[in-house]
C-alpha cells in the first residue's frame, strides 16, 4: 500500500462475520509498504476482508485464501 507520508498505520484481517483474525500495527514510511501475511499464521481459509486504518485514511479490501 501507499502512503502520502510517513504514519503509523494499523491492518485488521478480520473473517465475514467481522471477527478480528490477525491485527498488525506498523510504522509505515512515505511511498510504498508491504506488510506479508502466511496462510499458515490464519485460522481459516476462504472469504476473508482486511482493513487499513491511518489517521487520516480507512480502507477495506476483500482476500480469499488457499492452501
Amino acid at each position: 500500500f501507499e502512503l502520502p507520508q510517513a504514519a503509523q498505520a494499523t491492518l485488521k484481517i478480520h473473517d465475514v462475520t467481522g471477527r478480528v483474525l490477525q491485527l498488525v500495527r506498523i510504522d509505515g514510511v512515505q511511498g510504498y509498504n508491504q506488510v506479508t501475511v502466511n496462510s499458515s499464521e490464519l485460522p481459516a481459509v476462504g472469504v476473508m476482508y482486511y482493513t487499513l486504518e491511518t489517521a487520516d485514511y480507512t480502507a477495506t479490501k476483500k482476500m480469499i485464501v488457499v492452501e
